[in-house]
């Protein structure tokens, strides 16, 4: 006759090897902002994977807070810098792309009418050594334009806008939606450059600057990804419902600051394999100007899932 104990151990035992998941929800960790406009139809929705899981969309503020999340095993998958995913690679955390959405949403900011051409003196860049940093530089070099054009630093990107919306700063490199909220409290300001059609002039290759990730070998990361594939055709299908949808979901963006800059988040879906070569070429340029960008190394193979 078996003991109470002994029942009780195998029960223990059969649970353990149970998918743990199996009546859990499947969480995508998206940021606040540009970001997780690509995911707005699918906040508050019934969506259910293949196994029966339901999927719930969760915010977060900030990178490290959704890097934290990641690694602490509070969302299944999370949407991060593609930089800042290599960085993850980079320190052994178990990280792979899934998809890569959204390239590019950085732009110089200037007199209006004014190209990169015909701009002088200082530009003021955010995060030296970070990735829009590096891109700017990449570029202006890329240019020839670092004898007339300087690069400053010393405010944070909430700062840099309301500096250039009072007129107190020519110029400088921003991301939307801050680009919209400039442009429209001042009229005097237009943009001189975008940086993603400088980048692909001078790269041949785009801007994959945000990216879906997984971990290795997640069996419905391609499910999620046709699900972040059928929700940026929808958002792109109808800005003004778009807008709307944004707005009511407190993502800090309004109604307005949405509509007018979903034609400048270049929203795009390519799998890792596809978006792979563009991955490349863009670590491989941060890596030379600053290889902590990256995390020290390119990534391996397997953080493409091959």
């Amino acid at each position: 006759m078996m003991h109470k104990g002994s029942r009780l151990i195998l029960l223990l035992l059969a649970a353990s090897i149970m998918p743990v998941f199996a009546d859990s929800a499947y969480r995508v960790g998206v940021l606040r902002g540009p970001t997780a406009v690509a995911f707005a139809p699918l906040f508050d929705s019934s969506i259910e994977l293949a196994d029966g899981r339901p999927v719930e969309i969760a915010a977060y503020p900030d990178p490290p807070s959704l890097i934290a999340a990641y690694i602490g095993g509070e969302v299944d998958s999370a949407t991060l810098p593609s930089n800042a995913a290599a960085q993850l690679s980079g320190r052994g955390v178990e990280v792979e792309v899934a998809a890569t959405f959204v390239w590019g949403v950085l732009y110089l900011v200037g007199p209006a009418g004014t190209g990169l051409g015909e701009l002088r003196g200082p530009v003021h860049s955010i995060g030296r050594g970070a990735s829009p940093d590096i891109l700017l530089r990449y570029i202006l070099d890329s240019e020839g334009a670092t004898e007339r054009i300087r690069v400053e630093y010393g405010y944070a990107q909430v700062e840099l806008a309301q500096l250039l919306i009072a007129g107190r700063v020519d110029a400088g490199v921003l991301p939307e939606p801050f680009v919209t909220r400039v442009l429209r409290e001042n009229h005097d300001l237009g943009i001189v450059a975008d940086l993603q059609e400088r980048f692909q002039a001078h790269a041949d290759s785009g801007v994959p600057q945000t990216v879906l990730v997984v971990r290795p070998g997640d069996p419905v990361a391609s499910e999620i990804t046709d699900l972040l594939r059928d929700s940026v055709a929808d958002v792109l299908a109808d800005p003004d419902r778009t807008a709307e949808l944004v707005a009511g979901l407190g993502l800090g963006l309004d109604e307005a600051t949405a509509r007018s800059s979903l034609p400048r988040l270049n929203l795009r879906v390519e799998t890792a394999h596809e978006s792979r070569p563009a991955l490349e070429r863009y670590f491989g340029i941060l890596y030379e100007f600053e290889p902590a960008s990256v995390g020290g190394q390119l990534p391996p193979v397997g953080f493409y899932g091959e």
